[in-house]
Formats: structure tokens, sequence, C-alpha cells
């Protein structure tokens, strides 16, 4: 054996250096930061909001902000961009671009100039969402969609995304984009909290019939994906320049399967009655026209009532993934959290 082949080899095991968090406030942010500090990584984390863990420094800032990003880079090592403006149907356009283009190129931008050596993106399964037609265990052969789609969340990620893995090898920066699929876990602001604040509604209805599934990936095991994928970027190894889906225990369930423990754990109602999908894809485009800002629209319906799973074989093959958090302790974490500290139940 070479050399340089045992270098490689090793690699992964080295220390990651200095790591910045950004978006390290949120869901899946926090969960790196926690693990890379419990791994002893000197951690900074950039988010709008402040974050209070010993030993780890926190920057409260926008990626919009150039300057901001500078500060926040300076000195690191590995960089994870989970940050994002979510999707929101009153979300105006340009805040999408703002954040999910340009401040994602502010990021690179400043890992190129600091001669930075990691870049972890935080992508999203909605890059290779057409809304036309089920994805059933899609891998990363699935391609984007021919046309950009209208929707600003899914168009500006895959604008983000494509950003990313082109600046692999520029200047020695090696980057990798990961895809989670439906995530879920503590501090769960869009997924679980969504069916919660339904489930409290007098609109308490299940769209489809059920048979459509959905993937789902606990946050914890979502963020060692990430921590992992970041020690594959060397010299060599498969993981540089390359998208993979991250997702939890198979087979997936269908969206309201799922959700129906969590419901019945938090002693909130489950909804028996649905609407099939034809007729709430034409209400969704009605309600579209006289209440463009309602999270009832055709984005949803799509999303709740056609497959849309995915497999996330090549992360394992390439380094190595597997999820570290069963389904059932994921479950009691995740319900712990909404009963203690969400405020919804």
């Amino acid at each position: 054996m070479s050399k340089k082949k045992a270098e490689n080899e090793n690699y992964p095991l080295k220390n990651l250096g200095r790591c910045l968090v950004i978006g390290g406030a949120g869901m899946l942010g926090l969960e790196i930061v926690l693990q890379l500090n419990k791994e002893g990584h000197l951690v900074r984390i950039l988010d709008l909001e402040p974050v209070d863990i010993e030993g780890v420094e926190s920057i409260v800032g926008d990626i919009r902000n150039l300057d901001v990003v500078e500060e926040a880079c300076e000195g690191m090592d590995t960089v994870f961009q989970t940050a994002a403006a979510v999707w929101n149907p009153g979300t105006p356009r340009r805040f999408y671009d703002e954040v999910n283009v340009m401040g994602n190129q502010n990021v690179i931008d400043t890992c190129i100039k600091f001669g930075i050596q990691r870049f972890v993106y935080t992508s999203t399964l909605d890059v290779v969402v057409d809304g036309k037609k089920p994805i059933v265990y899609a891998d990363e052969s699935l391609p984007y969609p021919k046309k950009l789609p209208k929707d600003n969340y899914s168009r500006t990620k895959i604008l983000a995304e494509k950003a990313s893995i082109e600046a692999n090898n520029e200047n020695g920066l090696l980057t990798v984009s990961l895809r989670p699929v439906g995530m879920y876990g503590p501090r769960d602001k869009y997924h679980i909290a969504n069916i919660i604040q339904v489930a409290q509604s007098k609109n308490n209805i299940k769209l489809g019939n059920g048979t459509a599934e959905f993937s789902h990936v606990y946050s914890e095991n979502a963020a060692y994906a990430h921590v992992l994928a970041a020690k594959h970027l060397y010299p060599g190894s498969k993981v540089p320049g390359e998208c993979y889906f991250i997702t939890d225990h198979q087979p997936a369930d269908n969206l309201f399967v799922f959700m129906k423990p969590f419901l019945e754990a938090l002693n909130l109602p489950v909804p028996e009655k649905y609407i099939p999908y034809k007729i709430a894809y034409l209400l969704a485009w009605f309600a579209e026209k006289l209440a463009p800002k309602s999270n009832f629209n055709r984005f949803a319906v799509i999303q709740t009532c056609v497959d849309h799973t995915f497999v996330s074989d090549k992360a394992e093959r390439d380094f190595n993934y597997k999820p570290i958090v069963s389904k059932e302790e994921a479950f009691d974490k995740t319900v712990e959290w909404f009963k203690n500290e969400s405020g919804l139940v």
C-alpha cells in the first residue's frame, strides 16, 4: 500500500478542525453543533438568534450580510451551511433569492477566499420534485426537473445546490450536498408542528386516501450524516462534488400513518375524514387564487397525496451512513420535546 493511499484512508478519522455551523440554532443545525461539541471540535455558530452552549461561540447575524459571513468564517476549517428560507406561501419571492441563493453564495465565496477546506451544504428532497409524478424509493440518479419549478423554495434550493457542487475543488475547497427527506425531531417548527396545528383546528381532515408514502429522517440521524460526510471530504474520497439523500429506517409510511402515534401520544385528535387527491388538488387551485398566502395549496397537496420516497444507499456506500437513533428512541425524544418545550400542546 502506498503512503498516499494509507494517508487518505486515515484522513476521515482526523479532527475536522475548527467548525462553523450556519443555522446552528435550528433543528438540524443544533444537532450538528451538539455532535461536534461532544467529539471535542472547536465549534462556532452563525444564526439569527444566539445559542448558549458551553464551549461554543455564537455569532448573531444574517448570511445575506457578507461582512458577518466573513467574520464567522474566518479561521474555520469546516463549514456546515444549514441556513435557508424555508417553504412558506407568505414569503416573498425575493427573500428566497436573497437567502437561499445570494446568501449561500456569500458563504461559498467566503470559504474560497479564506482557503477553507470543507463545505457541507444542506439541500432537500424538493430539488427533484416536479409535482407531476410519484417518486418511489428514488436514488441520486433522479434528475432535477427539466424546468425550474414555480415554487420558490424548490427553485432556489436547486440553484443553491448546483452552486455548492460547482464550487467543489475551487481553491482547494471540497464540497458535498446532503438532501435530508422529511425531517422531524425536537425543535421541529414545520413538519410535526403543522400536523399538531391542523389537529387542533376545526379542519382536522386528511388529504388523500392514505396510500401515498413519504420518507422521513430523524434530526439526530441527519446531523450524524452531515458530520460523517464532512469527515470524508478529502482528496481521493468519493464524497466531494456529490449529492446524497439522507433517510431513516425503511420502509416509509403514509404521512398520516407516521403522524398518528405522535398525535395519540400528545392527546390530540387523529383525523378520520379525508379529501380525495383530485378534489383536494382542485380545491387547492382555487385556494391559491382566493388566498395566495394560505398553507393549503397545490404544493402541500402533492407532498401529502403523492408518493415521495427515497433511499440513502449511496450515503451508506460512500461514507458509511446508517441511522444511529432507532425509530422508537426518535419517537420518544420527539414526543417528550413537544410535551415539554414546544408550547403547542
